[in-house]
């Protein structure tokens, strides 16, 4: 594999100082701010009133009734912002085969919940438009993008994760360009969230200035990236070069940032350790930098940790003073900006500054106006509840005196081989030690209602107020930890990806309730920081003191294997040995509101609950370290149906697979399919006719439908099966009414309520 290199070939920008890139960029060299009073809702009870709306902006100027109706105010700010960098990417023009979306969000379709005054009884279309998944399958379906789409909820992060995922997929080859930024509307229910915790600032926010609070903003940017060769292949417009990102995790609280810096600190590591760049090159870093009185001190302590004395020569800048903070659109919208100023020769600066806090004296700040610096290569970082962090590493392609955009270091470097070596499900048919293929052979009726208590699983794991969810995943995961790595020495050195379609919805249910019955400025401070869907990887990641590369999706039901894809890279690429892969659905009486709209209640499938974890390793490691060898990891495949042709979908998913595992089908002895029974029944029918060779079985008629544990509950089913002898296989697979000899390599194949489509190959 090459090394990293992504190009950035078109912006598209919705900020408070600007409705397109030109605007917000001219505002911005005049050192204006986009925050002022919020008129979206009356914000005349709580410790602040201001904050970065965007200006004029009306729906029916942009979409038609039927679009307004459909589309959320997060996706529709995402479309605008889309389209902007479409229109200067021109990839139309280039043939371009398979495009692929990366989608940032921290508060989702939050605002078509809000307009609903309640939690019962919910209008469908206004429920369908709310969960985190539909922004990323709206907007891809809006433009017919075929590739992968993923929707990244690490919060403030969660845009700087979609733009590290979209090129991975660029790397691999899963799709010849990506769509990545993020998108995120004002919401009064997390501008309560943000006045309980006595975080906002009643002036507009200056990050690393004397007085500390941050100001709420929203917003929308994204960028098209493409490899670095394909774009200078076509001549297009380049505006820098993505050589690195790392991501981590704090483990430390669930909305305070590690005191020292220590999570953007192993976040800067593994962006710059990728990029294989020179520490002495970086020249600038654009900074998370809230304004809040705990994240300011700390960023610039894990930065100070890295560049040692050269910090001190390195110019720094939070640009939240211009726009706000846009939460999941905040990484994407300062990353787009800081390229719009390098292309003048300049750096971004933090205006309103007065003097520098305690703490963060030490830094080369640039305040109040635009620096004239055209810096080698730059960083990008951002944090998150949950403890999240994202780097990214840039060339600076205006840099004078220039220099080569090929990285001279470049090399081609070997793909590691990547075994599951461990699984462990908390499932109502799950025994003890969360292996589940024991049921396939109990004949009485199965009892789908899982009764699982974490605290009288193991208390030591247990906190107060820990929601379903939550203790379900902390459950898997401590068998999957005790089935593989036990006590072997792994507890930083490892990663962690996580997928839930919609978070814990019970702890929605509890802070929106406290809005509803006490007003909203008494809103629950305890329940807030649930609110963001990464929370339960956080604190997954603080239980088991797990800070390496870390990342939260939603994609409605491709969510498991989408974990197996994002460690399964994450190990290849070198960026850890060992990665716990994980997803996990909780039931609640607004997921049924939610089930209701989108159409699952029609299934003939129960709706159940749970969580799996996986262990996955790097084989040489895993041989080094003893540990158990189940499987191989193959191959993924991707598409989106955005052309209504779902079977034609499920065939480019599987074909895509098989190419990338270098198998056919004649290598494949049966298909495990978490399918909904809803829109892909016809499908699974055609399937299994047009396969009539190859066993293909669905679990979920059994075992109940989990939206987004549900592929991950398949693929530890085919792990343990492959793990078995002939004998034991044949004994298993009588009860699918299976009748071939001996298994050695399986599909997982999961469909999303949207027409989200993976595949997955695996080997014995």
């Amino acid at each position: 594999m090459k090394t990293f290199q992504i190009a950035v070939t078109g912006i598209g920008i919705l900020s408070a100082l600007g409705q397109n890139k030109k605007e917000t960029f001219e505002n911005m060299k005049q050192n204006q701010t986009g925050i002022d009073n919020i008129q979206s809702f009356d914000a005349s009870k709580f410790i602040s009133n201001i904050g970065a709306e965007i200006k004029g902006y009306e729906p029916s100027d942009h979409f038609s009734p039927e679009e307004q109706t459909s589309f959320d105010r997060c996706s529709q700010y995402a479309i605008l912002s889309i389209q902007e960098a479409l229109g200067e990417a021109k990839l139309a023009q280039e043939n371009i085969e398979t495009i692929g979306l990366a989608f940032g969000t921290c508060n989702g379709g939050l605002n078509s919940l809000e307009q609903q005054n309640g939690l019962s009884n919910l209008d469908s279309q206004l429920t369908k438009n709310y969960p985190f998944f539909q922004q990323g399958d709206s907007v891809a379906k809006h433009f017919h993008f075929n590739g992968p789409v993923m929707t990244l909820n690490t919060a403030c992060a969660a845009s700087g994760n979609a733009i590290g995922f979209a090129c991975d997929m660029l790397q691999h080859g899963y799709a010849d360009a990506m769509i990545a930024g993020g998108s995120d509307s004002m919401s009064s229910s997390v501008y309560a969230g943000f006045n309980a915790l006595k975080a906002l600032n009643d002036k507009p926010c200056s990050p690393y200035n004397h007085r500390y609070g941050l100001s709420l903003g929203e917003g929308s940017a994204f960028l098209v990236l493409e490899p670095l060769e394909k774009a200078l292949g076509r001549e297009a417009k380049i505006y820098s070069v993505i050589n690195g990102y790392g991501l981590s995790s704090d483990a430390y609280h669930e909305t305070a940032p590690e005191p020292e810096g220590k999570g953007i600190l192993h976040a800067v590591q593994m962006a710059v350790a990728q990029g294989g760049v020179e520490n002495e090159r970086i020249e600038y870093i654009n900074t998370h930098g809230t304004g809040t009185k705990a994240n300011d001190p700390a960023e610039l302590k894990g930065l100070q940790s890295f560049f040692g004395d050269g910090f001190k020569d390195i110019n720094v800048s939070s640009s939240k003073a211009y726009f706000g903070h846009n939460l999941g659109a905040a990484a994407a919208i300062e990353y787009a900006t800081t390229l719009l100023a390098l292309e003048h020769g300049l750096l971004p600066a933090t205006i309103h500054f007065e003097k520098a806090r305690e703490g963060c004296e030490t830094a080369k700040l640039v305040t109040n106006e635009m620096r004239a610096e055209t810096p080698d290569y730059f960083l990008c970082n951002n944090s998150a509840f949950g403890g999240h962090n994202a780097s990214i590493l840039s060339k600076n392609v205006f840099h004078s005196p220039q220099t080569p955009i090929f990285d001279s270091n470049s090399e081609t470097t070997k793909q590691s081989d990547v075994v599951i070596c461990g699984f462990g499900t908390v499932h109502a048919l799950a025994n003890k030690s969360g292996s589940i293929l024991s049921s396939f052979t109990t004949h009485s009726s199965p009892k789908t209602k899982l009764e699982f208590s974490l605290k009288e699983y193991n208390k030591a794991l247990y906190e107060r107020r820990m929601n379903p969810l939550t203790q379900y995943s902390i459950g898997a995961c401590d068998l999957a930890i005790k089935n593989s790595l036990q006590d072997k020495e792994w507890s930083e050195d490892i990663g962690l990806v996580y997928g839930t379609s919609r978070g814990s919805l019970k702890s929605a249910e509890k802070y929106l309730g406290s809005i509803l019955d006490r007003g909203i400025d008494n809103a629950s401070g305890v329940y807030f920081p649930d609110m963001v869907l990464n929370s339960t990887a956080g604190k997954i990641a603080k239980k088991f003191r797990i800070k390496g590369f870390s990342s939260s999706h939603s994609s409605g039901g491709t969510d498991g294997l989408h974990a197996m894809l994002y460690g399964t890279l994450t190990i290849k690429d070198g960026k850890q040995k060992t990665v716990l892969v994980g997803a996990g659905d909780e039931a609640s009486d607004l997921s049924t509101e939610i089930d209701r709209a989108l159409h699952l209640t029609e299934s003939t499938y129960e709706t159940t609950e749970g969580s799996t974890f996986l262990t996955l390793a790097d084989k040489e490691i895993a041989v080094q370290q003893g540990l158990d060898v189940y499987a191989k990891v193959k191959g993924f495949g991707m598409s989106f149906n955005s052309e209504d042709n779902l079977y034609q979908t499920i065939q480019n998913s599987i074909s895509r697979c098989l190419y990338d595992a270098n198998l056919t089908v004649s290598d494949v002895d049966f298909i495990f399919y978490h399918n909904n029974n809803v829109s892909d029944t016809d499908e699974f029918i055609r399937l299994k006719s047009e396969l009539g060779g190859i066993p293909i079985s669905t679990l979920n008629d059994t075992f109940g439908y989990m939206e987004s544990n549900g592929s991950l509950y398949h693929t530890q089913a085919a792990v343990e099966l492959l793990a078995l002898t002939e004998e034991e296989q044949q004994e298993i697979t009588r009860s699918l009414g299976w009748t071939n000899g001996q298994l050695k390599t399986g599909l997982i194949l999961t469909t999303s309520i949207n027409g989200n489509c993976m595949a997955m190959a695996i080997s014995k």
